[in-house]
């Protein structure tokens, strides 16, 4: 093997290696999505469509139930608040950058159920 096929070799080992573990508890996922939805500034879509007012991860937490670390997902179901998160970190994946609110407001037109789960909505 060359040398340009083993360092391809080893990154593509290192790629899937960093994709592999066990998946992330549902409340971990939600509380996920809820952090980039409160990182300051907000978006509108944030600010005026869920109204989280100024403790914006703690009351988001608290409308969904996954603040509890018990919380798993029944609607939206887990695969489809996986695809709604793909729009909102498309950007990128780390969790503490500030998502484009193109993003944001792609994710809930993608997903509108997602706004009566923020707020609350049984």
């Amino acid at each position: 093997m060359t040398t340009g096929g083993k360092l391809f070799a080893a990154l593509a080992a290192l790629a899937a290696a960093g994709c592999s573990g066990p998946e992330a508890p549902d409340a971990a996922l939600c509380r996920d999505v809820i952090h980039r939805l409160c990182i300051a500034p907000r978006c509108d879509s944030v600010e005026n469509g869920l109204s989280p007012g100024d403790d914006c991860e703690g009351t988001l937490q608290g409308r969904t139930g996954c603040g509890d670390d018990a919380f798993s997902f029944g609607t939206p179901n887990r695969a489809r608040f996986i695809d709604c998160r793909a729009t909102l970190v498309r950007g990128g994946v780390d969790p503490d950058a500030h998502p484009a609110c193109e993003d944001v407001d792609a994710m809930f037109t993608k997903c509108p159920e997602l706004t009566g789960f923020f707020k609350g909505a049984p």
